[in-house]
């Protein structure tokens, strides 16, 4: 995992991803195989949902993962703009 580190122009979230491992046949990967299911903001939330999904679909042929991204902030003009 990439440490948290601050960011002037992002905030981190996680992605909870999907993937359909059933379906993979060593081939080129098909982006429909890969599904991002949510974003969630903090480590804790996406280890309890990756667990729980994980454990709810275990016999679905699909796995669930989590890695942290960057959400970009608006900037503060577009923010005064719209208030």
């Amino acid at each position: 995992m990439v440490p948290e580190s601050p960011n002037a122009k992002y905030d981190h979230i996680y992605a909870i991803i999907r993937l359909e491992r059933d379906v993979i046949t060593g081939e080129l990967l098909d982006r429909n195989l890969v599904t991002i299911k949510k974003l969630v903001r903090s480590r804790e939330n996406a280890e309890q949902e990756v667990d729980r999904l994980n454990k709810l679909n275990s016999d679905k042929g699909c796995d669930y993962y989590f890695q942290i991204t960057r959400l970009e902030r608006e900037p503060k003009e577009q923010i005064e703009k719209s208030n």
